[in-house]
C-alpha cells in the first residue's frame, strides 16, 4: 500500500512541477512564484527517489535517505519565497506588526509539538534525528504562511491574493508531520493513505491557486 501512496504523491508532484514550469518559466514571471514551482520539484524528486528505493531494496531503510532531501529542499524554497521575496514588503520590523508575528510563531510550534510526538513513538534514532532537520525547515516555512494567512495587506492586495497559497502550503506541511507521526505507528495504514491523498491534492492545487492569484497583481 505504502509504494502505491508513494507512487500517487509522486505522479501528482510531477504534474504540479511541470505544469508550474510552463507557466511560470516560459515568460518573466516573478522569482516568488519560480521558487514556488523549484519547490514542489524538490518534493517531487524526494518521493521518486523514495518510491525506486522502496522498489529496488523493498524498504526505505534507517536513518538519513536521500529522499529527505527532496522534502527539505522543497520546504527550504517556500520559506525562501516568503522569507526573501514577500516579507519585508508587509512587515517593517516595527511594533505595530508584532502581533502578526507572534501569531506565525502557533505554527512552527505546532511543527515541533508534532515532531516531539514523533520521539515520543520512536525514542531518538538515526532516522529520528534527520527527521529532525526535515521538522526545523518545516517549521521555518510554516511560520512564515500562517503569518501571512493573517498579516495587514499593502496596496494593490499582494498578500490577500496569494493567501489561499499560504494556506495550502501550511496545510500541506501539517499534512508531512502527520505522515511522519503515523509512519512509527503499527496499523495505521489507512488513515497514512489517507494523509498521502491530501498531500497529493494540495500539490495539485498549488499552481492553479498561485495562478489564479497572481492575476490580481496585473489587474
Amino acid at each position: 500500500m505504502y509504494k502505491y501512496c508513494l507512487m500517487i504523491i509522486t505522479i501528482s508532484t510531477f504534474i504540479g512541477f511541470i505544469y508550474g514550469m510552463f507557466r511560470f518559466f516560459r515568460d518573466r514571471s516573478a522569482l516568488y512564484l519560480r521558487m514556488i514551482i523549484l519547490g514542489i520539484g524538490c518534493a517531487m524528486l524526494g518521493r521518486l527517489f523514495e518510491l525506486l528505493r522502496l522498489i529496488v531494496a523493498g524498504q526505505l531503510g534507517s536513518g538519513f535517505q536521500v529522499g529527505m532531501l527532496g522534502i527539505i529542499g522543497s520546504f527550504l524554497f517556500f520559506f525562501t519565497a516568503n522569507y526573501g521575496q514577500m516579507d519585508s514588503l508587509v512587515d517593517d520590523g516595527s511594533r505595530q506588526f508584532r502581533k502578526y508575528r507572534v501569531i506565525g510563531n502557533f505554527a512552527a510550534l505546532g511543527v515541533f509539538a508534532m515532531y516531539g510526538a514523533v520521539i515520543w513513538i520512536r525514542g531518538i534514532t538515526d532516522t529520528t534525528v534527520a527527521l529532525g532537520v526535515q521538522s526545523v525547515v518545516t517549521a521555518l516555512a510554516s511560520y512564515y504562511h500562517l503569518k501571512h494567512l493573517v498579516i495587514t495587506d499593502v496596496d494593490y492586495g499582494l498578500i490577500k491574493s496569494i493567501r489561499y497559497y499560504n494556506l495550502l502550503a501550511l496545510i500541506y506541511a501539517y499534512l508531512c508531520m502527520a505522515e511522519m507521526i503515523l509512519e512509527g505507528i503499527p496499523g495505521a495504514e489507512m488513515i497514512l493513505t489517507a494523509i498521502f491523498i491530501l498531500q497529493s491534492a494540495v500539490m495539485l492545487a498549488v499552481v492553479p491557486v498561485l495562478e489564479r492569484g497572481v492575476k490580481k497583481w496585473t489587474t
